[in-house]
C-alpha cells in the first residue's frame, strides 16, 4: 500500500509519540517524530513531512515560537506550505492563538480527542494540500468574479465567527467527535476567509 504521505509528530510526551506512531502507521502514513522544538526544526529540514503535529507547550518553546521561526526565518522558506495542527490539553496556556492561524496554522485541537477523530483531521488536511496546487480561477479584468468572491468570503466569515462563539461556549453536551468537527469548520472557515481575500 502506497503512504498517504510523511508525518513529522513533534511532542515532548513519549507515551503520545507511541500513540501516534500506531495510529497513523496503521492508517497509512509514513511517521517521524522529535520531543522539542528544535529537534522537531532540524527534523523539518531533514524529512520534507507533508504535515507536522505539534504539542503546543514544548520544553524549549510554544507552538506560537514554532510558527514564528517556520515563518519569518528564511531557514525554513521552502518549508512554510507545510501544514501544521496543534494539540494541547491546556487551554489556559494558549497564546496569541490568532498569530498562529495568521501565520498559516490548520487546526487547533484540545485534548483529548478520539483516535479515528484524528486521523480524518489529518486526512482531510492532506487531501486540501493536494488539491490547493490546482489552479485557482482568478476575477477577470470585468470583475465577473468578484461578486461570488465577495459571497464566499462574508460566509466563511460568518461560518467561522459562529463556530468560534460555539468553541468559546464549551458546550458540555457535544461529544468528542462534534467538538473535533467544530474546531475542523472554524479552521477551515478561517483559512478560506484568508485564500479569497488573498485573491
Amino acid at each position: 500500500m502506497s503512504s498517504k504521505g510523511k508525518i513529522l509528530f513533534i511532542d515532548d510526551n513519549l507515551d503520545m509519540l507511541l500513540i501516534g506512531k500506531r495510529i497513523f502507521t496503521r492508517a497509512g502514513y509514513e511517521f517521524t517524530s522529535a520531543r522539542t522544538m528544535q529537534e522537531g526544526l532540524d527534523k523539518l529540514k531533514l524529512e520534507q513531512p507533508d504535515i507536522i503535529i505539534l504539542d503546543y507547550i514544548l520544553p524549549d518553546g510554544t507552538g506560537t515560537d514554532f510558527m514564528k521561526t517556520l515563518h519569518q526565518d528564511k531557514e525554513y522558506q521552502e518549508m512554510q506550505s507545510i501544514p501544521v495542527v496543534v494539540l494541547t490539553a491546556r487551554a489556559d496556556a494558549v497564546e496569541d492563538i490568532e498569530t498562529c492561524y495568521a501565520l498559516g496554522l490548520r487546526a487547533f485541537l484540545y485534548k483529548p480527542f478520539g483516535h479515528r477523530e484524528l486521523v480524518n483531521v489529518i486526512d482531510n488536511i492532506v487531501q486540501q494540500k493536494a488539491y490547493a496546487k490546482q489552479p485557482t480561477p482568478k476575477a477577470g479584468s470585468n470583475g465577473e468574479n468578484s461578486e461570488w468572491l465577495e459571497d464566499v468570503s462574508m460566509a466563511s466569515r460568518t461560518i467561522f465567527t459562529l463556530s468560534k462563539e460555539l468553541q468559546y461556549k464549551k458546550n458540555q453536551n457535544l461529544s468528542d467527535e462534534q467538538q473535533m468537527l467544530l474546531q475542523a469548520i472554524l479552521t477551515s472557515s478561517k483559512r478560506l476567509a484568508n485564500l479569497v481575500e488573498k485573491d
